[in-house]
């Protein structure tokens, strides 16, 4: 028997992974009908329709059998959006995002390694019912800050955390899982030299931005090296104790790169490589626009704009489906082996929903292995 497209795309939420969900949060306690499950296919289906208000979904969870068996009302939405903890979804998304194959990215064909760009975008929420934001709000943000690490190769989130917008991304950064033998691309909102030593140490690499005012100490300098090149320097930092008894332990050298760019003033770099020219090193810094890209992206198509709850806990359940729809059809558009954009696949699959088509062999739940350690939240 032929599965519709949703029940192919929601394959890889198998039993098993819900039921250790269960155990990790026990999400579905005082909850009769309304499962975890029924709850989660509600959110991802909300997403992929672009339903923007309860009372629409309430009629098209209904009318669409979209698995859930018993009859859901608004006010049972309502209710599971504010009550149950949106740590669970987390959760699940973290689970997902292991499933991301492997491969190289085809655009800086130089580096085999994996290439993670790490950046963070505010979430603006105002007015009346979210009051609750106002508490931690700043000067420009009053809401919410999701942080994202994102893989260049798959063109996808691998890890998403949600903060408080005050919380500076450099503060996150020093709390971020590095992988040994992964190259990050991150802004000067992570300006940390001894986080950056971190990375090293990890055996890791990074590219950035260096400040202008950096006291550092010239050991070799080569200029004007190419029409983009203008400089690719070795330098050392010179203070061992920066202001406010700080320590610097990056002591080791480092790799200074001037990008020219038209019009405007020429782009300094750093980074730990020394292996690499100084134009892959601009390339791969000019990649991080990717992951804004991907912010603008995820707002426009999956509706983070307009939030289907006012609580704080309904806000972070619905951004936590809305990057769990986009996995989910990002591994539907790779077992199927559509080629093309995801954006015009989102858009096949918000039209098609109710399709019946032959599973695809790579979409059965036998294939996906979880890993079973517990992820921090």
């Amino acid at each position: 028997m032929k599965d519709t497209v949703f029940q192919q795309i929601m394959k890889p939420i198998n039993d098993k992974l819900i039921d250790e969900c269960l155990i990790q949060f026990n999400s579905d306690y005082d909850y009769e009908k309304f499962k975890t499950k029924d709850h989660l296919r509600a959110m991802i289906f909300s997403n992929l329709c672009e339903i923007k208000s309860l009372r629409a979904l309430e009629v098209a969870i209904n009318e669409k059998k979209i698995g859930i068996l018993s009859k859901v009302k608004r006010s049972t939405l309502s209710d599971a959006n504010r009550k149950r903890t949106a740590q669970a979804f987390f959760w699940i998304l973290d689970k997902l995002m292991t499933l991301l194959p492997k491969k190289r990215c085809k655009e800086i064909k130089e580096v085999k390694e994996a290439i993670r760009l790490l950046d963070s975008s505010p979430i603006q929420l105002r007015g009346t019912g979210y009051e609750w934001a106002k508490e931690h709000a700043t000067r420009h943000i009053e809401g919410l800050k999701l942080h994202v690490e994102y893989d260049l190769a798959f063109e996808s989130p691998v890890k998403a955390v949600i903060s408080h917008p005050n919380c500076n991304d450099v503060v996150m950064g020093q709390q971020w899982p590095i992988s040994p033998g992964t190259l990050y691309i991150f802004d000067k909102g992570y300006y940390d030299f001894n986080w950056w030593w971190d990375i090293h140490q990890k055996g890791a690499s990074f590219v950035t931005r260096l400040k202008d005012n950096a006291a550092i100490c010239m050991i070799e300098n080569k200029t004007v090296i190419s029409e983009t090149v203008l400089e690719d320097s070795i330098f050392k930092f010179k203070n061992k104790n920066p202001r406010g008894g700080k320590v610097n332990l990056y002591q080791e050298n480092l790799r200074r790169v001037s990008i020219k760019r038209e019009g405007k003033k020429p782009l300094i770099l750093v980074t730990n490589r020394h292996d690499l020219s100084g134009e892959v090193i601009g390339e791969l810094y000019k990649a991080r626009w990717q992951i804004e890209l991907f912010f603008k992206w995820i707002k426009q198509n999956l509706k983070l704009k307009k939030f289907l709850g006012r609580s704080a806990n309904a806000v972070k359940i619905q951004i936590a489906t809305a990057l769990i729809a986009y996995l989910l059809v990002q591994i539907f558009k790779n077992a199927t082996e559509d080629a093309r954009p995801l954006y015009l696949v989102i858009t096949w699959v918000r039209y098609n929903l109710d399709l019946k088509k032959p599973q695809h062999r790579g979409l059965s739940p036998p294939e996906y292995c979880f890993q079973r350690e517990p992820v921090q939240l």
